[in-house]
C-alpha cells in the first residue's frame, strides 16, 4: 500500500469501527431491563464508538499536513462522518430506557430524553440542506468546501453519544477515574445537548448564508 492512500484507509476503517459499534449498540437498544447487558454492550459500543472518531481527526490531518487529499476522500469522509455521528444518535432514540437505568436513573426526570427524535430530525435536516446547497452551488461551477463549523457540530454530536455510553457502559469506573462522572450531571448533560443541538443550526446557517452569498452575488 502507498503512504498517500492512509487517509482513505483510516475513513474506511472508520466506518467499519462503526459498523461494529452500531451492532453493539443494537443489541443495547433491546437490552431493556437487563442491567448487565445494558452496562456491557454500552461498554463496548463505547469503545470502538471512541476510535472511530478518533481516526477522523487523523485520517484529515495526516492528508492535509503530506499534501495527500484525494477526490475519493473528499467525498467518503464526509459521508462516513455522517454514518458515524447520525447513527450514533439514531441509536440513541431507539434507547430511550437508558434514562431509566443506571447512573441515570435517580434523577431521570432532571434529565427528560437523552436523545429527543425531533433533535435528530433537526440534525437531519441540516445534513440534508447542507448536501443540497453543496450540489447546487458547485453545479454553477463554484467550491463548496467543508467549514470548521462542521467539525466542531460533528466532535459535539459525538461527545454527547460517547458521555452517554461511557455512562451506561461505567466506563469511567473501569478506569478508575470516578472523577468523570460530572459529565453526565443534569446540568452538564443537559448543557451538552443543547450545545449540540444550536452548533447544529449555527453550523447549517453559516452554511446557507455562504451559499446565498455564492449564488446571489453573480460568482456562482
Amino acid at each position: 500500500m502507498k503512504a498517500r492512500h492512509l487517509p482513505n484507509l483510516l475513513t474506511f476503517s472508520r466506518l467499519a469501527l462503526a459498523v461494529v459499534a452500531f451492532v453493539f449498540l443494537h443489541l443495547l437498544a433491546h437490552a431493556e431491563g437487563r442491567p448487565e447487558a445494558i452496562r456491557s454492550h454500552a461498554f463496548i459500543a463505547f469503545w470502538f464508538y471512541l476510535v472511530a472518531v478518533a481516526t477522523d481527526f487523523l485520517d484529515g490531518r495526516i492528508a492535509r499536513r503530506y499534501g495527500w487529499v484525494s477526490a475519493l476522500g473528499r467525498v467518503a469522509d464526509p459521508v462516513v462522518d455522517k454514518v458515524l455521528t447520525l447513527g450514533g444518535l439514531v441509536f440513541l432514540v431507539a434507547s430511550p430506557f437508558l434514562v431509566r437505568s443506571a447512573p441515570f436513573a435517580p434523577r431521570a426526570d432532571a434529565y427528560g430524553e437523552l436523545m429527543p427524535a425531533w433533535a435528530v430530525v433537526v440534525i437531519l435536516s441540516r445534513e440534508f440542506l447542507v448536501t443540497a446547497l453543496r450540489g447546487l452551488v458547485e453545479s454553477r461551477g463554484k467550491a463548496f468546501p467543508a467549514e470548521w463549523s462542521g467539525k466542531w457540530k460533528m466532535t459535539f454530536q459525538s461527545i454527547y453519544v460517547l458521555v452517554i455510553l461511557g455512562a451506561a457502559g461505567g466506563v469511567p469506573a473501569a478506569l478508575r477515574l470516578g472523577f468523570l462522572s460530572f459529565a453526565w450531571e443534569p446540568l452538564v448533560l443537559n448543557g451538552l445537548f443543547w450545545i449540540v443541538v444550536l452548533m447544529t443550526i449555527w453550523s447549517g446557517a453559516s452554511y446557507v448564508a455562504r451559499a446565498v452569498r455564492l449564488l446571489g452575488d453573480g460568482e456562482a
